[in-house]
């Protein structure tokens, strides 16, 4: 059931620049949809991702989600544009810290 995996790309607001997380051994149900609005089409993918851990992970609203282990470095050539042009990406709206009871774990809302 945890087989999936996520690399996560968080801004740092003091360098401008991406630090990038790789998580494995975890559960990733997503939809990849597009709608169709006047200036054309617009992606509306969505997905939640649970992480088994009892130990605490860093991850934010407003982080940046990829499935699979993305080797690429973000820098200054290679911006968050160049991600998005290259792979579905997700954005993380919610994280829900839920390491109490039987299935400790981490769940976060994307889209």
């Amino acid at each position: 059931m945890f087989q999936d995996k996520i690399t996560v790309f968080h801004l740092n607001e003091e360098t401008n620049e991406y630090e990038k997380q790789y998580f494995e051994n975890l559960y990733f149900e997503h939809t990849k949809g597009i709608s169709i609005e006047k200036l054309g089409e617009k992606a509306s993918n969505s997905g939640t991702i649970i992480i088994p851990t009892e130990k605490e992970i860093k991850i934010y609203e407003k982080d940046i989600v990829v499935e699979g282990k993305i080797d690429k470095i973000l820098d200054k050539e290679r911006r968050l544009s160049y991600l998005k042009s290259k792979y579905t990406t997700y954005e993380v709206i919610a994280v829900d810290d839920l390491r109490k009871g039987d299935l400790s774990h981490y769940e976060i809302e994307v889209k």
